[in-house]
């Protein structure tokens, strides 16, 4: 039933969303599948009670998926599945007005609307577009948003979780007092590195839009922040980052070095990443799976990336790729091979046990390999960036501003977006207390918006970019993973020394580290039998997820923000 849901969305993916029968095929798989889990969860909680079973039947029982929303009675079913795909639709179709063009109401907001504000230095634009993208998607769905989260507390209650918050926390195995520990913690660890930052970026924007807009002391204006920080997804022109840390040195063009390099076609990067794998000690991938690999339909920048597929009655996996060549690409191959490697080494294990420890994990893993691909050392082994010049603190600073605008201002995001649903769940604020998610949006991002956001709109739909229910907190552990695992690797391999000029953490090559295979072919063989925790502990020597690594990568960025701060008198943090 898995197999015939993976399949019908593999063939989706490499025909594009017009291929109807394929979303059919999913859907009804999906459906059957459901339906299965329903009829045997009774059975599944009753031996949970009675400890049936030897250790390894024990785990497997604790790994079959709860029943979900297939738990309600049969029209709220129908209800709750309609709700999430109206707020879904909603979000990926709402078109916008264009600025002063009230007859020309065809703008989505990717790309539209983005390319718009990208280029705009109009401020009464810029901020036009942010209220009608919330006018737009808010409050249209605000009592949808409002009656989901109420079928939500009553599926949690009918799959086993007393309290609902708990249910969202359930693929981490924690509680949800827990994880909100855990987030906690890395918050405040997070904190001083994110301050100077966020005074540095205010500064930023005050030079470019005013002190008016930008006032001392107080969060910058989240329609001004957003086009900074989205740029420094699209943008590798160091010129347009007006406080970068050395414009002379710029920033290295990975995408024309590829082509410089003969590195400009799908198959030669998917070998060159294969037999960087092959040097990390893992197993060499076999020819087939480039021979039946596949391109995908959508070319979409934004869209358009590699992914391996897992079908649990066939031998072999599958591979789909972006035919696009590019920097981001090339980083996307890294990911998606790990994939491939997780899937076989697990493969040993029963099918309810081969499945991550928790989601986005193994995504942790491939980003950990990815960044180290990304270090101007290996770049310069792959002819992709010339002399040394890419390796002293100048261009070194560079790169880490470019990479911290991009991973440390999206953990506040996620943290705020998980915490407000679970302050919903544990009934501690109403689902459309607009207010509440403003407080909570100001205290720990810094941002605020444009006008004075009242419990008359209501903004939370407008940030869920994901579908309503999906929780942005495995996103967040595995950006803290993912830099945990590099320090690691990079620490038992000799390239990071702490403290030293010569082996600092972000420019740690672990390419031709055969050791590194051993160990994680340990840790993915036993797939999700054990606890994340267990997993941790046997490969890292400690159970508990840290942001040491991620400090440590950022130390010398965060260095430069606070002498910055301070010699041009950036106040840090808002009132």
């Amino acid at each position: 039933m898995y197999d015939q849901e993976q399949i019908s969305l593999f063939r989706n993916e490499l025909h594009g969303p017009n291929d109807l029968m394929a979303l059919l095929q999913a859907e009804l798989a999906n459906e059957m599948r459901m339906s299965y889990l329903k009829s045997i969860s009774s059975r599944v909680a009753k031996f949970k009670r009675l400890g049936w079973g030897d250790v390894l039947q024990r785990r497997q029982l604790q790994r079959i998926p709860q029943p979900g929303y297939e738990a309600l009675a049969a029209d709220e079913v129908a209800q709750v599945y309609q709700l999430a795909a109206n707020m879904s639709e909603n979000n990926h179709n709402v078109k916008l007005c264009a600025y002063k063009q009230p007859y020309n109401c065809t703008l989505k907001l990717i790309p539209d609307v983005q390319s718009v504000v990208q280029q705009s230095r109009n401020l009464e634009e810029i901020e036009y577009y942010w209220l009608e993208w919330r006018r737009c998607t808010g409050l249209p769905t605000r009592q949808q948003f409002v009656n989901f989260m109420q079928l939500y507390k009553k599926t949690a209650k009918l799959n086993g979780f007393q309290q609902p918050a708990d249910y969202w926390f359930r693929h981490l195995e924690l509680s949800a007092k827990q994880a909100m520990s855990l987030l906690n913690e890395l918050m405040s660890s997070l904190q001083p590195l994110f301050l100077q930052f966020h005074a540095h970026v205010r500064g930023s924007l005050r030079k470019m839009h005013g002190e008016r807009q930008v006032p001392h002391g107080r969060p910058y204006p989240q329609q001004l922040s957003e086009i900074l920080l989205g740029n420094a997804f699209r943008r590798t022109n160091a010129a347009w980052f007006v406080d970068i840390p050395s414009p002379e040195n710029g920033l290295p063009n990975i995408t024309e070095a590829l082509r410089r390099r003969s590195l400009n076609t799908t198959q030669r990067v998917f070998w060159n990443v294969a037999e960087y794998y092959r040097g990390l000690g893992l197993t060499q991938l076999e020819s087939s799976i480039w021979t039946y690999a596949q391109p995908v339909a959508n070319h979409n920048e934004d869209q358009c990336w590699h992914k391996a597929w897992r079908f649990h009655t066939l031998s072999t996996s599958n591979f789909s790729y972006c035919p696009l060549n590019d920097e981001e690409r090339l980083f996307s191959m890294f990911e998606a091979q790990f994939e491939l490697h997780y899937f076989r080494d697990a493969a040993a294990q029963p099918m309810l046990l081969r499945e991550e420890p928790f989601p986005n994990f193994v995504e942790a893993l491939g980003k950990c390999f990815a960044l180290a691909a990304a270090s101007p050392r290996y770049l310069r082994k792959l002819g992709l960036v010339q002399g040394t010049a890419w390796s002293r603190l100048p261009a070194r600073l560079n790169r880490l501003y470019l990479q911290g605008l991009r991973v440390i201002f999206l953990l506040p995001v996620f943290y705020v977006l998980d915490r407000y649903r679970v302050e919903v769940l544990s009934g501690h604020i109403q689902a459309d207390d607009n207010e509440a998610y403003w407080r909570l949006t100001e205290l720990f991002t810094g941002a605020t918006a444009p006008r004075r956001r009242s419990n008359e709109h209501f903004d939370v739909p407008a940030k869920l970019l994901m579908e309503v229910d999906d929780q942005y907190t495995s996103e967040f552990l595995s950006i803290v993973l993912q830099f945990q695992l590099y320090l690691h690797f990079c620490n038992s391999s000799g390239q990071f020394v702490a403290d030293s000029l010569d082996k600092p953490l972000d420019l740690c090559d672990l390419s031709d580290q055969p050791q590194i295979g051993d160990s994680l072919r340990r840790i993915m063989a036993l797939g999700s039998s054990v606890h994340y925790k267990e997993l941790l502990k046997q490969l890292l020597g400690r159970e508990e997820l840290s942001l040491d690594g991620l400090l440590i990568y950022f130390k010398p960025l965060q260095d430069w923000l606070t002498l910055q701060n301070r010699v041009n008198g950036l106040e840090v943090g808002w009132l």
